[in-house]
């Protein structure tokens, strides 16, 4: 299903990831989410070693080893079984004239394709929560339960059981933003969804808000996490703390509080 596309700019080519393309993912990840409130939250220290690798295995989980004692299985956390096809693309920078040098990775996307319908036992497990042993060391548990948990729970009221295309993360690195990079990743998912005639669900940081509204995702509910309260946050005039998103759909978000847009894009309607 994931396939190379050639995007509208021609230094741009966007391909399925492989396993080999994680350490540049996690370096795209980390320089875009890096400097935002919730990130230094959830990695009051800064992102360790061990946390690195093990949100690494978001996007290629580790398999079950056949024999005790094969590959490094005891450093590996066992991962929940994903809902629906785990899609990781990227977007490469290709070196001008020169077609033999491999592309730059300048963004990615990570998405997840759920095909056929799914019972209320699959759906609504209330498997969101993570733990230390699968984030990582030096992740704030509580922090991202509240947040990235919370996300989840909010996915799984809208979306149910029903097939549907969710993107999970669409991340750039700053220093290349405006290449058309995002853009890129972002069109070659709704073209997907159009294919499949599905809908398309995400949550907008306020960073992306903008971007997503551009490619026909409408606000359905907001999270509004007071962060200012739970742990002494204090948003400086510099940061987006994305206050004015969905504000026709509920207002400003309160002071003190981060705002991330559930969004969603309708399936495709016959011509």
């Amino acid at each position: 299903m994931a396939t190379t596309t050639t995007p509208p700019n021609p230094r741009l080519r966007v391909r399925p990831a492989t396993p080999a393309d994680v350490e540049a993912i996690l370096d795209v990840h980390f320089a875009a989410f890096g400097p935002d409130i919730m990130d230094q939250l959830m990695y009051p220290q800064g992102v360790s070693a061990d946390a690195r690798t093990k949100f690494g295995y978001s996007f290629f989980p580790p398999t079950a080893p056949n024999e005790k004692g094969s590959d490094d299985a005891a450093s590996k956390p066992s991962h929940k079984k994903k809902k629906g096809e785990l899609l990781v693309m990227v977007a490469e920078e290709l070196p001008a004239d020169d077609d033999s040098t491999p592309g730059q990775i300048i963004a990615f996307s990570k998405w997840t394709l759920s095909r056929e319908p799914r019972s209320e036992e699959e759906w609504n497990d209330g498997s969101e929560n993570e733990t230390a042993e699968t984030l990582g060391e030096g992740c704030d548990v509580t922090v991202y339960n509240e947040f990235i948990g919370a996300l989840h729970r909010k996915r799984r009221v809208y979306s149910r059981g029903d097939p549907a295309l969710f993107l999970g993360l669409l991340a750039s690195t700053p220093t290349r933003h405006r290449t058309g990079a995002g853009s890129a990743l972002l069109r070659w998912g709704t073209e997907l969804a159009d294919s499949l005639g599905l809908p398309s669900y995400l949550e907008a940081s306020p960073y992306g808000y903008s971007l997503y509204k551009k490619f026909g995702y409408q606000e359905i509910d907001v999270l509004d996490l007071n962060i200012t309260e739970r742990w002494g946050a204090v948003k400086t005039d510099d940061r987006n703390w994305g206050q004015n998103c969905a504000v026709d759909l509920v207002g400003p978000a309160p002071e003190g509080t981060f705002r991330t847009v559930i969004m969603k894009r309708p399936a495709k309607t016959a011509a």
